[in-house]
């Protein structure tokens, strides 16, 4: 159960106070939030369910009857069928597969071969099955139940803080381990101390009405997703505790800033908090160390170390990386914006160069035919111009020099070029954008990992993630032109 999904908006902390405006983006940050959710039970849709309400009945049934049949196994047994279960979604779900991979070679390409990936990969299907289940069999124990199956590190230091100080505690958490565990982490730690979560209604009343129930029976306080912003300032101030989820992907609204040295979109909520009522930060990571067995490490914020987004996302990777296969890496967290594909829709606010070590990577393709390439040479170099931070290989029969990448020579086996520029690095590729005719693109490529294409076609094609639809001649350099303009660049 996700206790807080952190939202962002676009802003830099050091004018929060001088700006009112600035407080009115934090607000409507916290109208965005999606808390007390279970996303392995129900859909997390931002509007209302328009499902008949039999379904929605029928949807309730079908989880109290799952949910019952596990007390009666014991938590071990749950855990097994949990591997099981994400062993079969990983041989059938190639699209998840791909994202995952996607996601632990940005993480982790570094410091792993390519075949440790793939395994990392698949124990992350295996790992969170048996977390997700292990959640359900978590979520009918009472706590003294429930603490037969964790050991904590660093609980000491948070009620440490909370007998010392009169400031609350913000629990920076991260999308891994059993889901529970985190819904919980407040009244596990100080079960006296006031706590709360933002929370949206889930799409199910009947589900919904559970889940409320649930949580306010720990004592924990449910801060509605329009005024929870507002509510969570005096908790903090008053000396209670918060989670907030710190490592999802922020949105186009975000502020930008590094994770795992690459660029993303990241939410500055913990920071905005943290400076308008001075509540300490603790991070906190849930891995399960044994079959039904979880250990929380919990580590303060460096007393050296600033404040900011940056570091935070610096703590949240150390978090994750205690044990790489409990995050829950399903959601394509580095993001690629099929709209306007080639613009960057990210704040720059803290973002520091230096800090990029995995920068995004394009590759442009161009034609065999010279005169297309002669009409796309322009509007391929107007793309690495523009590319900011990101690495540009390029094919093409026409040199071009990419100002970070390397140029290649067009082969006459192109979809054996892309897969060896593709698979040179285990940094992956963002996007391979086509300078050529439709039937000129490969219809597969091995790569194993996401990415997205983009092309000219006048219809829909399966080769292509994102297409201009025109008829207008390759030929003609004002058409390549037209194509930047859809993926988000323009003609200077």
């Amino acid at each position: 159960m996700q206790v807080i999904a952190s939202v962002a908006w676009a802003t830099h902390l050091s004018r929060l106070e001088a700006r009112p405006r600035r407080v009115e983006q934090a607000q409507a940050c916290s109208r965005l939030v999606i808390g007390g959710i279970f996303p392995h039970v129900a859909d997390v849709s931002r509007f209302r369910s328009k499902r008949p309400t039999f379904l929605l009945l029928l949807e309730y049934g079908i989880y109290r009857c799952f949910e019952s049949s596990f007390q009666y196994l014991p938590p071990r047994w749950v855990d097994a069928i949990g591997r099981l279960l994400g062993h079969i979604a990983h041989d059938l779900m190639p699209r998840r597969r791909a994202i995952v991979e996607r996601n632990c070679m940005i993480a982790w390409g570094d410091s792993l071969s390519r075949d440790e990936v793939k395994a990392l990969t698949k124990e992350v299907f295996l790992r969170n099955g048996a977390n997700l289940l292990g959640a359900t069999r978590c979520m009918i124990m009472p706590d003294h139940k429930l603490h037969r199956h964790l050991s904590i590190e660093g609980a000491e230091l948070v009620r440490n803080h909370l007998q010392h100080s009169s400031s609350g505690v913000i629990f920076a958490l991260c999308h891994m381990g059993n889901w529970e565990i985190l819904a919980r982490i407040a009244s596990l730690i100080a079960p006296n101390v006031p706590s709360a979560a933002f929370y949206r209604p889930l799409n199910n009343p009947w589900m919904n009405r559970m889940t409320k129930r649930r949580r306010q029976r720990s004592g924990m306080k449910l801060f509605s997703n329009k005024e929870g912003f507002s509510q969570a300032v005096p908790l903090l101030r008053e000396g209670g505790m918060l989670g907030i989820l710190a490592d999802q992907h922020a949105g186009r609204t975000g502020t930008r800033a590094t994770f795992f040295g690459r660029p993303t979109a990241c939410s500055p909520l913990a920071e905005v908090l943290h400076r308008r009522t001075g509540a300490a930060m603790f991070y906190v990571a849930v891995f399960r160390d044994a079959p039904a067995h979880w250990h929380i490490k919990i580590s303060p914020h460096s007393v050296d170390a600033p404040m900011d987004t940056p570091h935070l996302m610096a703590n949240i990777e150390k978090s994750l990386s205690l044990s790489p296969a409990d995050g829950f890496w399903f959601h394509d967290r580095w993001k690629q914006y099929k709209r306007a594909l080639l613009k960057d829709p990210h704040s720059r606010d803290g973002l520091d160069p230096l800090a990029i070590t995995k920068p995004r990577r394009w590759l442009l393709v161009g034609s065999s035919n010279s005169q297309i390439q002669a009409a796309a040479t322009a509007a391929m170099q107007h793309v690495i111009d523009h590319a900011d931070d990101a690495q540009v290989d390029v094919i093409s029969t026409a040199p071009i020099n990419p100002v970070r990448g390397a140029w290649h020579l067009r082969a006459e086996n192109v979809a054996m070029q892309i897969n060896e520029i593709a698979n040179q690095s285990l940094n992956p590729l963002d996007i391979i954008v086509y300078f050529c005719a439709l039937e000129e693109i490969p219809a597969n490529l091995d790569i194993s990992y996401a990415f997205l294409t983009a092309g000219i076609s006048p219809s829909k094609n399966r080769k292509l993630n994102v297409h201009l639809p025109t008829n207008d001649s390759l030929t003609n350099e004002p058409t390549w032109w037209k194509f930047l303009a859809h993926l988000g660049l323009k003609k200077p």
